[in-house]
């Protein structure tokens, strides 16, 4: 499980794949989007990006067909789709990642008082993600 300020990799493509297809619907584009030509676009790995497909078409978010001209399309409405859907089909639900810091100070157990920042600042991330859809980003500008 990742926590919301420090997405992994997985959670990252599936928010730019999404987006990608967000994108394509908001164009009017019937094509699919192909997995590897997404992946070339990403910069990202086959392998890698075919994991996380798999794991928004079980989720519901994409519709996926195989063939000549298979791919992948958004499989509703870029307004019904919460970054925080998103990134919890992929990664699993997101909590708090504990310490603030990269080596922990305190002792084991010991109440300290900067893990309320992580989890206040996390619980904020969690707020944003769950009210931002991907026609919010689709709209934004650059």
């Amino acid at each position: 499980m990742q926590g919301a300020l420090n997405l992994g990799e997985m959670g990252a493509l599936a928010l730019h794949a999404m987006l990608e297809a967000a994108k394509r619907q908001r164009e009017n584009e019937r094509g699919r989007l192909s997995v590897p030509a997404l992946a070339d676009a990403l910069s990202a790995s086959r392998h890698t990006l075919h994991k996380v497909v798999q794991r928004l078409v079980l989720a519901g978010l994409l519709e996926s067909s195989r063939g000549p001209s298979g791919g992948v399309r958004l499989a509703g409405d870029a307004e019904a789709v919460t970054l925080l859907r998103i990134i919890e089909a992929v990664d699993g639900a997101l909590g708090a990642s504990g310490c603030l810091f990269a080596k922990r100070a305190c002792p084991p157990g010991a109440a300290c008082r900067f893990c309320g920042i992580t989890r206040d600042l996390e619980q904020t991330v969690r707020d944003y993600f769950a009210a931002t859809t991907l026609a919010d980003l689709v709209d934004r500008p650059h």
